[in-house]
């Protein structure tokens, strides 16, 4: 009887300590990114857009010396990683490039995807804000 009575008390305790120092914190964390606004998460594609700019004046300027766009990052000397997106090169030929701006705006399961090509404007190619 003992035993059971112990065993009861430390896994009603294990219990106890899973929902104050873990569930609690994950609920608190998915609240507060649930409750940002559209107008808060439309600042974070920011982020994305300005990526984007800097990327494809680097390709410019690569083409400019070498002829070609390149889809290695590196070679255009880039920052690959903001705060919320990291960049990554899907193609480069002699004629054209697309680079891709990805990143968990308000940490879901749904990416926000941005893209810049060779024209030069950044398009959203999946909203995260409008979960689509």
């Amino acid at each position: 009887m003992k035993k059971i009575i112990l065993l009861i008390i430390i896994v009603g305790g294990i219990y106890l300590l899973y929902n104050h120092f873990i569930a609690e914190p994950r609920q608190q964390l998915h609240e507060e990114t649930a409750n940002l606004s559209e107008a808060a998460l439309r600042a974070r594609q920011n982020e994305a857009r300005q990526l984007l700019r800097i990327a494809y004046q680097k390709q410019q300027s690569y083409h400019a010396q070498h002829g070609k766009y390149t889809k290695n990052l590196d070679d255009l000397k880039v920052q690959t990683r903001g705060t919320f997106y990291k960049l990554e090169s899907k193609s480069a030929t002699f004629t054209n490039f697309e680079i891709r701006a990805i990143g968990n705006i308000d940490n879901d399961g749904i990416l926000d995807v941005w893209v810049v090509d060779q024209n030069g404007n950044p398009y959203n190619l999946v909203d995260d804000v409008k979960k689509n």
